[in-house]
């Protein structure tokens, strides 16, 4: 995950962006299926993060997790980006 601060977009709301490379995730089917759980849970968390243009890259082995362990993963990702920006 990369972030850096939202300086483009007059809103002061975070914006997302998703890199998922064919080379990580073959099927387009849990490509789209991965895509629709980061956007579904940056939704329910953009309030509490900061404003941020944040940018989720694939990694391999992302295909062969569960939905439930996907989210997992995004809540801990999100929750160590809010940290890291309170600190700075």
């Amino acid at each position: 995950m990369l972030a850096t601060p939202n300086g483009h977009n007059g809103s002061g709301q975070g914006r997302i962006g998703l890199i998922i490379a064919k080379r990580h995730v073959k099927r387009a089917v849990d490509r789209n299926r991965i895509k629709r759980q980061v956007r579904e849970s940056f939704r329910h968390r953009r309030d509490q993060l900061p404003s941020l243009d944040i940018v989720v890259l694939a990694r391999p082995g992302l295909a062969s997790l569960d939905s439930s362990e996907v989210y997992r993963q995004l809540d801990k990702l999100w929750r160590k980006l809010a940290k890291q920006t309170e600190a700075n």
